[in-house]
């Protein structure tokens, strides 16, 4: 049912307002949920009990009420006010003449707010009022929207009391009869008109699990169409153990248990007909790299295809390229590049030998989606870093990479090396299957990290020196490029300056995103080939940078830079057998609870929950950027309930095939 005027009791330029924050119907005016509830179930009956400190809940008779517009204008509405023993009191509401209105001498009414006592009389200023009932009141509070008062939100929302009841339950009956659940029109009765906490959190338990499901079954439904849309159209790559063997002797390390379960987990989806879908989760430096080559080379053997690596920086496609050489020359793949800082007539013969299917593998940023990048045969795409890229843009890879000429789907491997919480993973991105690797090379020696005050900067700056000393290097990361006079925060370009004067015997060299591509390539080669002592940096190394002799990571005005951005950092060094620094350095040289809790952890998936705690899942993983929807009543505490909701609809969809 549309809102209108005369359902709301209220006027059209009220509704035009709704409807531009999507508030149109029913049903989507009692989705907006209270954002509190306050308890009122204590309420004094006396003045004498009141405590002037806190706001109170107290029943009154109304002696006399009346309105009246102040000499500046604004409408001023007066009541006297009586106890159950007479006494009486003051009250005063601004610009609310309604009131004078809704209520009468005699009325016994409910006040909620802060009282004061001075010139020998008890007063409230503008505390909320409502009809006196036979006990107690939870009042929702609501949140502004667009403009439009929460109060006034709560006004209305008895006004559509009756039509709760009426609107469809979107649970399952199997599963609302399993879970106990009460049907959502009671559920959303007791959320908006709760005589009890009891009752509260039933609904909100309710209702943010129906929440939480609907984006699950979106989910769901998104797998079985992809499942439809590439069933027989997508290379089947069936598993062969020996190859694998052959692809391993070749490594110069031994795969960890984890990337050995991973790797099984990709080889077995690309042997079905249908496109693989899965999202592998690599905390930093656990090598989710090599499981990408492994099944890359396994692809392009078993299939005799083309494999395409994406990724979101043309640095990080770049170390990519310069990783897989190598590796490919021994099994004789040959391998190319394609990404913007290429000269015309480069791109030109690298499309053409993806064309003719001369090149096996390749490597490359947003260049790879050009219109006239075509391949022979694609059947297996890798995403590298894939949250970087937005909502639509993943949509845009993944089609752009499926060949609606031949009616054919490659194989498709996201992976971030952004740790998420598992259950936040699921509801982000439900319609893949998920893959975790978080198991460190053997051998791996955890990084030292330490926060360090102002005081202790000196003794900082010897120690790292004497690193240098050693042949070791250094990455010195700032915020900003340039000085910001709005942000107290050091910015590379005058870190870069105070370091030659504080190491006037090492060599200091900048790299931030506004250079270009052959400028950061040259200065990131010299970097590697160790003539650069320390390279001050912006976020621009945050992923995609890999120099082994580098054992130092420090980070100015560290307070400014989330925690799983801090742990990005820190996994530049700490790449080899050698011991690895991570120092961070606050703008005023004081400690927060992020910064605690990277000195106090390696693990980047239990860094993620601390984050997800501390700002939000919205914050952490952006909202938009992710995929995530903005929920209106479950919260990152609910996500525990996906595993559940996951496991009904399994459920339910092995029921309906039967």
């Amino acid at each position: 049912m549309l809102l209108s005027p005369a359902l709301l009791r209220t006027t059209d330029r009220y509704i035009a307002k709704l409807a531009e924050a999507w508030i149109r119907t029913v049903e989507d005016f009692v989705s907006l949920y209270p954002r509190d509830h306050r308890d009122k179930t204590e309420v004094l009956d006396e003045f004498a009990k009141i405590n002037l400190k806190e706001p109170n809940t107290v029943r009154v008779t109304i002696e006399s009420i009346a309105s009246q517009r102040t000499k500046f204008g604004k409408q001023l509405v007066k009541a006297v006010i009586r106890d159950r023993h007479g006494t009486l009191a003051e009250v005063v509401w601004f610009n609310q003449a309604y009131l004078a209105r809704q209520y009468h001498s005699g009325d016994e009414t409910i006040l909620y707010g802060r009282a004061k006592y001075g010139y020998g009389r008890l007063s409230f200023t503008s505390p909320d009022i409502t009809p006196a009932t036979d006990g107690g009141i939870l009042e929702p509070v609501y949140s502004d929207t667009n403009t439009i008062p929460g109060h006034w939100i709560g006004s209305k929302m008895l006004l559509l009391r009756t039509l709760m009841g009426d609107l469809p339950d979107l649970i399952p009956e199997s599963i609302r009869v399993k879970r106990k659940f009460p049907r959502r029109g009671i559920a959303l009765g007791m959320i908006h008109f709760p005589s009890s906490t009891e009752e509260i959190e039933t609904a909100r338990r309710t209702l943010a699990y129906e929440e939480l499901y609907l984006i699950q079954a979106e989910h769901a439904k998104k797998r079985d169409l992809h499942t439809d849309l590439t069933a027989g159209r997508t290379t089947p790559i069936p598993l062969d153990a020996e190859r694998v063997r052959t692809i391993l002797s070749h490594l110069p390390y031994d795969l960890t248990e984890k990337q050995r379960i991973v790797t099984y987990q990709i080889l077995r989806d690309m042997e079905r007909d249908t496109a693989m879908y899965r999202l592998l989760q690599g905390d930093v430096g656990t090598g989710k790299t090599a499981v990408a080559f492994i099944t890359a080379i396994h692809a392009i053997i078993g299939s005799g295809g083309q494999v395409v690596v994406m990724a979101p920086t043309e640095i990080l496609a770049r170390q990519h390229f310069a990783g897989f050489e190598p590796l490919g020359f021994a099994m004789n793949i040959r391998s190319d590049l394609l990404v913007g800082g290429l000269s015309a007539t480069e791109k030109k013969a690298a499309k053409a030998r993806l064309k003719s299917g001369e090149t096996a593998i390749v490597f490359g940023t947003h260049a790879l989606l050009e219109e006239d990048v075509i391949f022979e045969n694609l059947v297996y795409t890798v995403i590298d870093e894939q949250h970087r890229f937005g909502v639509e843009q993943r949509k845009v890879l993944e089609d752009n990479f499926a060949s609606y000429a031949s009616d054919r789907y490659p194989h498709v491997l996201s992976m971030t090396a952004t740790p998420i919480p598992r259950t936040l993973a699921i509801t982000l991105y439900g319609s893949q299957d998920l893959s975790i690797l978080d198991q460190y090379p053997a051998g791996r020696k955890p990084i030292h990290t330490a926060i360090i005050r102002e005081k202790d900067r000196e003794t900082a700056y010897r120690f790292i020196d004497t690193e240098l000393g050693a042949g070791r290097q250094a990455y010195w990361i700032s915020p900003l490029v340039e000085e910001s006079d709005k942000l107290d925060v050091a910015s590379a370009t005058a870190t870069t300056e105070n370091l030659r004067a504080i190491f006037p015997h090492r060599r200091v060299e900048l790299l931030h995103g506004k250079m270009g591509a052959k400028e950061k390539n040259l200065i990131l080669d010299r970097f590697i080939a160790r003539e650069i002592d320390i390279l001050s940096s912006t976020s621009v190394v945050e992923v995609g940078v890999n120099n082994p002799n580098a054992t130092i990571m420090c980070i100015e005005g560290a307070e400014r830079f989330g925690l799983s951005q801090l742990h990005q950092f820190r996994g530049r060094v700490g790449r080899w057998a050698d011991q690895s620094y991570c120092y961070l350095l606050p703008t005023d040289g004081r400690a927060t609870e992020r910064l605690r809790a990277i000195e106090g952890t390696q693990d980047g998936f239990e860094l993620s929950e601390i984050d997800m705690e501390l700002r939000g899942p919205g914050e952490v993983y952006g909202v938009r950027q992710s995929g995530l929807p903005e929920l209106k009543i479950a919260s990152f505490q609910d996500l525990e309930l996906v595993e559940d909701i996951r496991e009904d609809i399994r459920t339910l969809s092995k029921t309906r095939t039967k």
